[in-house]
């Protein structure tokens, strides 16, 4: 099945992409967004093998590195979620040039899953979002930012009786800069800080305004899952849509474990290959 390297513009810049194709016509395109601090390999190469995997079941994919990251051209620190959007939109119109008209699957993670909500209402081909480890956006986020930084604390305070702390401490080896900035920012990454430029977005109206299918994947041992699930339980009931959850045993926020990341993929295909609107290859 081919998959290959390419590029399309978008605002002005280059954004480098991979595109996997399957040999038959695709039932779908399913367009990934890593996160903020990522690129279009994802963490632990996990949207690599979700997108072959998709492939294998007949769905194209597009993985691509958003401006500012990865290879793709822009400035690093000129990134904010709203030129994220952009380059989604972006990378719909080239998946269009490419393969013709087909229905669209945002598949997001952390961040991602902000921009594939953003993005959503905008492209009329988009039937699905599936959300991987989805942070609260346009709502209240004390509780899930006071468990993040009570994990954090957690963690740092168990590496206080860990010998190879000791070891590094000694050797000099310690990142004070990263330890002070993940213990002052409750673990939150630059991302979640949010950005002047993304205040005109009204999240829970394109939320609430996109009328496909949601699927959320969670961790259960991520400290800010209760708090996600019980937003978006609330906001989905709002949208007079299902709330459609699939809680993942044991995982971390980024599904670190290769048993996870294959449970993950499961269960996002499976809910990709139940969809009707995504039942027939469209040539």
């Amino acid at each position: 099945m081919p998959e290959h390297n390419v590029l399309f513009p978008s605002s002005g810049e280059s954004l480098i992409a991979a595109l996997h194709v399957p040999t038959d016509a695709p039932r779908a395109g399913l367009i990934f967004l890593h996160g903020w601090a990522g690129y279009r390999v994802g963490a632990h190469r996990m949207l690599v093998a979700a997108a072959r995997e998709a492939t294998s079941r007949g769905y194209a994919s597009l993985r691509f590195d958003f401006r500012g990251r990865g290879d793709s051209g822009g400035a690093t620190m000129a990134a904010t979620l709203t030129t994220m959007i952009e380059d989604t939109l972006a990378s719909s119109s080239f998946l269009r040039s490419e393969l013709g008209p087909l229905p669209i699957v945002l598949v997001g993670d952390c961040s991602g899953c902000e921009v594939a909500i953003g993005a959503a209402p905008s492209l009329d081909d988009v039937r699905a979002l599936a959300l991987w480890s989805a942070p609260i956006i346009g709502g209240a986020r004390e509780a899930s930012d006071a468990a993040k930084s009570r994990a954090v604390r957690a963690s740092y305070a168990r590496k206080l009786f860990s010998a190879q702390s000791w070891r590094k401490l000694l050797a000099g080896a310690l990142r004070w800069d990263l330890i002070r900035r993940a213990l002052t920012r409750g673990g939150k990454g630059a991302g979640e800080e949010g950005s002047a430029a993304d205040a005109h977005i009204d999240w829970n109206a394109r939320f609430l305004s996109f009328r496909g299918e949601r699927l959320f994947i969670y961790g259960a041992a991520d400290p800010v899952t209760p708090a996600c699930v019980d937003f978006y339980r609330a906001l989905s009931a709002r949208s007079g849509s299902a709330f459609d959850l699939r809680s993942i045993d044991g995982a971390n926020h980024a599904f670190y474990s290769a048993a996870w990341q294959r449970e993950v993929i499961a269960h996002t295909l499976d809910f990709l290959d139940a969809l009707p609107s995504l039942a027939q290859p469209h040539a």
